[in-house]
C-alpha cells in the first residue's frame, strides 16, 4: 500500500477550499499530506488543537462534484506521526467505497460544476479559454481555474457560457473574487443574485457587487496581461536582450500612461455609475436597500482590463476620481473635473451625494490569467517547457515598499490570492465599511483633504509575469540549472 506524502500549504489549498474561519480560532494547521494512486486522492490535514495541546487528523476525498471533503476525523492524538498512522489505516476501506475516485456525500449537485465543458461553438470560444485548453504553459492556470470551480456557486446559470465566450474577464474576476473572500476568512453567501456576494464575518455582513472595465476594441487581437514569452535555453536569469515576446517599448509606455492618466477616468466614472443607477429586478429597488443588503455596508469591486498591462497603473487613477485629490509638487491639490479629447466629468466620486451609499470601491488589480498560472504553479502544477518570472513592488515585514523578483516555481516563493487589492474608504459613507474585515489588503482613506494609506506587511502590492519558454532539447538543463541556482541561494 502507497503511503501519504508530505506537501506544502500552497498544494493543500490550491485543492480545498472549505475550511470554515470558525476553527482557526482554536486550532492550527501543522501538517499537510496526499495520497496518490491510479485508483483514489486523498488529502489529509494535522491539526493542533490549542485547547487539548493535542493533534486531530482530517483525511478528505472527491465528492461527486469533484470537492474534497471530510471522509474521516480522529481526534486526541498524541503527535502529527501517530495521526498520519491513524490516517492511512483507513485507505484501504476509503479506497474500496470509492467509485471512479470519488466518493459520495449524499448532499452533491445534480452534477459538477465544469467550467471546460464545451458550452459555445468552438467558433465563438474566445482567445483565453483556447489558449487554456491547447497552450500548456497556462496549464497550471486551467488547473487552478478548475479547482476553484469545483467549490463556486453559480445562482443565474450563465457563468460558463460567459468564461467560454465574450465575457470571460467578468467570469474570471468572479472566480478571483471568491478565491480572495474565501482567503480572508469570509463567509460567501451566494444565495441571492443581486448583488453578487454578501460576506459574513464576525458577526458582520458586507455585501459586494463586481463590475469590470471591458477590453477596448483594439485591444481585442492582442495578449492583454498575458506576460512576456522567450526561449531560454541556458539561464533562469536571461538577460533583456534574451527576453523575447511582447515587450513595452517607450512609445507603448506613453500611450499606456495617456490612457491611464487620461481615458480611464472617465471609464471608472461610467463602470461605476451604472452599478449605482442600478435596479435589479424584480423589486426595482438599488443593491443597498435590497432586503438581504439593507443596513450592511456596500462595496463595488471594479477590475480594469482596458488595456494590456494598465490594471497594474489603475490604483493611482483610481484614487483622483474617487477622492478628486492629486498630489502636485509634494501638496495635494483638488481636482474639479477631468477633461479628455472634448469630454469632461465631474471628479470627487465620493463628495457627490448620490454616491453615499457606496461604503467604498475595492480595486482589484490581478484578477489575470498569469494570476492564476502562478497561483497554479506555486500549488506544484508544472509545465516542463516553461518558467514564470515576477517582478514587482511588495512590502516587508515593517510595511516598507520595496522592488521584488523571484521564480515562481522556486518553493521558497509564495503569494496570496488577496494580494495587489485597494479599498478606498468613501468618507461621507452612510453606513461606513470596518476596515478591519478586510486585514489584508491596502485601505485608502480621505482625511482634512489628505490621503491616508495602510499597507498590510508582507504583501505584494503590484507584480509582471514573464513566462520564460524553452524546448523539451533545453528543459533538462534549465530545471538543472534552476535546481542549482536555489541550491546556492539557500
Amino acid at each position: 500500500m502507497s503511503d501519504f506524502k508530505p506537501i506544502s500549504k500552497s498544494r493543500f489549498d490550491a485543492y480545498f477550499y472549505g475550511r470554515s474561519p470558525f476553527v482557526k480560532q482554536y486550532t492550527e494547521e501543522t501538517h499537510w499530506h496526499i495520497y496518490e494512486t491510479p485508483e483514489i486522492t486523498l488529502l489529509a490535514v494535522v491539526l493542533h488543537c490549542k485547547i487539548d495541546n493535542d493533534y486531530n487528523v482530517i483525511v478528505l476525498a472527491r465528492d461527486l462534484n469533484r470537492r474534497f471533503r471530510a471522509v474521516v476525523t480522529r481526534c486526541c492524538l498524541e503527535t502529527p506521526e501517530d495521526a498520519m498512522k491513524e490516517a492511512l489505516e483507513h485507505v484501504p476501506k476509503l479506497a474500496a467505497s470509492a467509485v471512479d475516485g470519488l466518493i459520495a456525500q449524499g448532499d452533491e449537485a445534480p452534477s459538477p460544476f465544469a467550467i471546460f465543458a464545451a458550452k459555445v461553438p468552438q467558433h465563438k470560444r474566445n482567445r483565453y479559454l483556447k489558449m487554456l485548453l491547447d497552450d500548456p504553459t497556462y496549464y497550471p492556470a486551467r488547473v487552478a481555474m478548475e479547482e476553484l470551480a469545483h467549490w463556486f456557486e453559480d445562482p443565474d446559470g450563465i457563468f460558463i457560457r460567459g468564461l467560454q465566450g465574450n465575457e470571460f474577464n467578468s467570469r474570471l474576476f468572479e472566480l478571483y473574487l471568491h478565491a480572495a473572500f474565501y482567503e480572508l476568512d469570509f463567509i460567501i453567501d451566494h444565495s441571492n443574485p443581486q448583488p453578487d456576494y454578501l460576506l459574513s464575518k464576525y458577526g458582520q455582513q458586507v455585501a459586494v457587487e463586481a463590475a469590470t472595465v471591458a477590453e477596448v476594441e483594439e485591444e481585442v487581437a492582442e495578449d492583454a496581461d498575458l506576460g512576456a514569452a522567450t526561449d531560454v535555453s541556458e539561464s533562469i536569469e536571461p538577460t533583456s536582450a534574451e527576453r523575447g515576446g511582447k515587450r513595452l517599448d517607450q512609445s507603448a509606455i506613453k500611450k499606456l500612461m495617456e490612457h491611464v492618466e487620461n481615458e480611464l477616468p472617465f471609464k471608472f466614472q461610467r463602470t461605476l455609475a451604472k452599478k449605482v443607477r442600478h435596479r435589479p429586478e424584480p423589486l426595482n429597488l438599488p443593491y443597498w436597500e435590497l432586503p438581504h443588503t439593507k443596513g450592511k455596508p456596500f462595496v463595488i469591486a471594479v477590475h480594469d482590463y482596458s488595456k494590456h498591462m494598465s490594471m497594474a497603473m489603475s490604483a493611482s487613477t483610481m484614487q483622483r476620481y474617487l477622492y478628486g485629490l492629486e498630489l502636485v509638487d509634494g501638496k495635494m491639490e483638488r481636482i474639479e473635473r477631468h477633461e479628455y479629447s472634448g469630454r469632461t466629468i465631474v471628479s470627487n466620486f465620493f463628495g457627490q451625494s448620490g454616491n453615499r451609499h457606496i461604503s467604498a470601491v475595492m480595486l482589484v488589480t490581478q484578477a489575470t490569467l498569469p494570476k492564476f498560472n502562478r497561483m497554479g504553479r506555486i500549488a506544484g502544477v508544472r509545465d516542463k517547457n516553461s518558467l514564470a518570472i515576477v517582478n514587482g513592488v511588495r512590502t516587508n515585514t515593517d510595511g516598507e515598499l520595496g522592488p521584488f523578483r523571484a521564480v515562481v516555481e522556486d518553493p521558497r516563493y509564495n503569494e496570496a490570492w488577496h494580494d495587489g487589492i485597494y479599498m478606498f474608504h468613501n468618507p461621507n459613507a452612510v453606513i461606513p465599511l470596518e476596515p478591519g474585515l478586510f486585514h489584508r489588503v491596502i485601505h485608502c482613506f480621505e482625511q482634512d483633504g489628505q490621503i491616508k494609506e495602510w499597507f498590510p506587511s508582507n504583501y505584494i502590492v503590484g507584480s509582471v509575469t514573464e513566462m520564460m519558454k524553452f524546448s523539451d532539447e533545453a528543459a533538462e538543463e534549465v530545471w538543472r540549472n534552476l535546481e542549482s541556482h536555489l541550491g546556492k541561494a539557500e
